[in-house]
């Protein structure tokens, strides 16, 4: 190997190492999620178990085109507490990237971040339009030109730069190998895995082999996700495919319970604590958005805490209806005194 490229893989060896060194033995981190990893769930998806969160996608375009970050700011708070976080950014053109992760550097706020992630896994369709998300994955030349010229940019700053992809585009085209080992040349300190192709979006089950070949095809952590739900679930992800860490999705919505729970605690999931969670998540959006915006944006979130006890789904109609926090507030002890007291044992 000559010399200049042994350098280089120093510099990712010590990245790599120093992106696990920021996470717990057993890593399992909150995904992010549109309209739903925002800073008051981040938060309490750390105190209660996750190792790392991540942000909402933020468009690297859309700093670039407004590098007040008036529009971005919202998706930008930082989590509280003291668990990594980091900031995913989507986007096809790398200038886009050195511009953004350039200029989020320039904010003190944003310099707690531990990390900039780069979204190539979202299927949603008007990210793909953009040819951005999923879409890059169809590309492997941009995926590498994308990778470092965030690294070039990051590393300097002292963030490590990671990158969260998916199975392949479809059935046809499972190319999450090759695209790992174009991440990985090109300076990544890690990746996640979301073990489904874009045609599956989130149907069927996610296909677990795939990371173990990911992990197999690279030298960097490699992070699983998919299909984390139940306890013993990381013990069996972790068993099929040999995996650095973990990271769960949909399976946290309404439910930031879920960390301790895959994590193997007894968890005692009462009627009290269920509401003090949900008063918190509300209070903290308020604090954070207003009183009119918070209300609103709440609604996607109360769609899914209110779940799983008898009469629940009228909970979920009734909870759309509030346009003040009393209102909701009132909602929310009808549906306490309605779910059932005794606590959920695991």
């Amino acid at each position: 190997m000559p010399k200049e490229e042994k350098v280089l893989r120093r510099d990712q060896d010590a990245r790599a190492e120093g992106f696990l060194s920021l996470l717990e033995p057993l890593p399992l981190g909150l995904a992010p999620m549109a309209g739903f990893t925002t800073a008051p769930f981040r938060t309490i998806a750390a105190r209660m178990g996750a190792s790392f969160t991540v942000t909402e996608l933020v468009s690297a375009r859309g700093i670039r085109h407004d590098p007040t970050l008036k529009r971005s700011a919202r998706y930008l708070v930082p989590s509280g507490g003291d668990k990594p976080w980091g900031i995913q950014l989507f986007g096809q053109d790398p200038e886009d990237f050195v511009y953004a992760i350039a200029r989020l550097y320039e904010e003190p706020l944003y310099r707690s971040a531990s990390f900039i992630d780069l979204n190539m896994g979202c299927p949603a369709p008007k990210v793909l339009r953009e040819g951005a998300g999923c879409s890059l994955m169809r590309d492997p030349k941009l995926v590498e030109r994308v990778v470092k010229a965030a690294v070039n940019t990051a590393s300097d700053l002292g963030w490590p730069v990671t990158a969260k992809i998916r199975s392949g585009v479809s059935p046809d085209t499972i190319n999450a190998c090759l695209i790992a080992r174009v991440i990985e040349a090109s300076g990544a300190s890690a990746l996640t895995i979301h073990a489904r192709t874009l045609d599956q979006y989130y149907k069927g089950r996610a296909d677990w082999s795939i990371i173990r070949q990911v992990k197999e095809s690279v030298s960097i952590p490699v992070i699983g996700n998919g299909d984390l739900a139940l306890p013993g679930d990381l013990e069996k992800m972790r068993e099929a495919t040999c995996c650095d860490g973990f990271m769960v999705g949909r399976a946290a919505r309404g439910n930031p319970f879920i960390f301790g729970l895959l994590r193997g605690q007894a968890m005692e999931i009462t009627t009290e604590s269920w509401l003090k969670v949900m008063l918190e998540h509300l209070d903290a959006t308020i604090e954070m958005l207003g009183e009119e915006v918070a209300i609103r944006e709440m609604r996607s979130h109360f769609a899914f805490y209110l779940r799983g006890f008898e009469d629940s789904a009228r909970f979920r109609r009734l909870v759309m209806e509030p346009v003040s926090r009393d209102e909701v507030v009132r909602v929310l002890h009808q549906a306490a005194k309605r779910r059932d007291d005794s606590y959920l044992l695991y």
